[in-house]
């Protein structure tokens, strides 16, 4: 990494440290401070992959994560609108937060429901009803977590588009915090904008008035990058990211070899698309001046900002490019005082040797992902 870049870094790491003592302070002791983590995706969804283990747990605290993310299918773990507010499997994902705490690292219990379900959320009222219902009894039911160690992220990625949708998910969010207040007063609570929980959903929010609120964007641009070859992305009307291969970043990069698509995707959408990759010449300069807004409506409004997900596809991508990009997400949130957490350990984006593997254990830690994220690249 060139000496600029370093001290960039160095800067926001000593800025990162300055707001979060500031936080301390002003916040009091139940602040969490959830500054380096990583989403544990599928050990509580659908897809179940196979259980996180303790020893994986400790290997992550060693290599300097300080919180780890665990999303969580409500459905996958029992609930349902029809049977009322009920988890059957509530008990194994407290053992998970209670096995995290173990390790040295403070949680967040995400509640990240599948596609259907949150659409069901969104536009049956029954089905809002008993989600309100079913974080009331959850919320009760893990009250002896530590409020120090453990938050709850209320709705993964809300959508609520189109014209309506800004204050259709207002209304709902607020009703959400209070349901959860009720119970839990003091708990840290991690809420989001809606469309798909990005920054511009974030930033058309009114901040409410709770002194333990966090609020979380996901950050994965540009997808032709990020998504390029993700099979689930090539129906997509919005990008043609995964019809494409060998994207390089940053932006210059891609022009010295050009990137190629697999040929099912309408050449003038995938030209379309490339030719603005280059024109905006996507860098960390460029994604640092896509953030302003955020900046001003977090100064604006001093609330504390997460980003609760960002990474890179792993299949075909070429690693150089990939860590540098989450290197600078990484360096760009840090200098702002902002906490992250790396989409994720051991998936499709994971930082973890053997990830994206079926049924082979996950292995060590990627030395480069770890540099990339400032963490330590010697940890096992």
């Amino acid at each position: 990494m060139p000496a600029r870049a370093d001290a960039a870094i160095g800067f926001g790491i000593g800025r990162c440290a300055l707001l979060w003592l500031l936080l301390m302070v002003c916040g009091g002791a139940d602040a969490l401070t959830l500054q380096r983590g990583v989403n544990l995706s599928r050990w509580f969804e659908a897809s179940a992959g196979a259980p996180v283990e303790a020893a994986e747990l400790q290997m992550l605290r060693r290599a300097g994560f300080d919180h780890v993310r665990i999303p969580v299918d409500p459905t996958a773990l029992g609930w349902s609108p029809e049977r009322g507010a009920r988890m059957d499997a509530a008990p194994r994902l407290r053992a998970a937060v209670d096995a995290a705490l173990a390790a040295g690292l403070d949680a967040i219990v995400d509640m990240h429901p599948n596609e259907a379900t949150k659409q069901a959320i969104e536009n049956d009222s029954a089905v809002a009803d008993a989600y309100l219902a079913m974080w009331t009894r959850l919320a009760g039911e893990f009250k002896s977590l530590p409020t120090q160690r453990v938050a709850f992220e209320l709705l993964n990625e809300p959508g609520f588009y189109g014209i309506a949708g800004g204050f259709r998910w207002s209304r709902y969010q607020q009703r959400l915090v209070r349901a959860v207040r009720a119970v839990a007063p003091e708990r840290v609570l991690i809420i989001s904008g809606r469309k798909g929980g990005s920054l511009e959903g974030l930033v058309e929010l009114d901040p409410l008035d709770d002194p333990h609120l966090i609020y979380s964007f996901h950050y994965y641009l540009p997808y032709i990058f990020t998504h390029q070859g993700a099979s689930w992305m090539q129906g997509d009307r919005w990008t043609t990211a995964g019809h494409w291969r060998s994207v390089r970043y940053p932006a210059p990069l891609a022009r010295k070899q050009l990137p190629r698509t697999d040929g099912k995707v309408e050449f003038e959408r995938a030209r379309d698309e490339l030719t603005e990759y280059f024109q905006d010449g996507w860098n960390r300069e460029h994604i640092a001046a896509q953030w302003q807004p955020l900046r001003d409506w977090a100064a604006k409004h001093r609330v504390r900002v997460h980003c609760g997900e960002f990474g890179v596809i792993r299949e075909g991508v070429d690693p150089v490019s990939r860590y540098r990009w989450i290197a600078d997400v990484r360096a760009l949130a840090e200098a702002e005082g902002w906490g992250w957490s790396v989409w994720n350990y051991a998936d499709d984006f994971g930082i973890a040797d053997n990830s994206n593997t079926d049924g082979r254990p996950r292995g060590a830690l990627e030395p480069a992902a770890l540099r990339a994220l400032g963490l330590n690249p010697e940890a096992r």
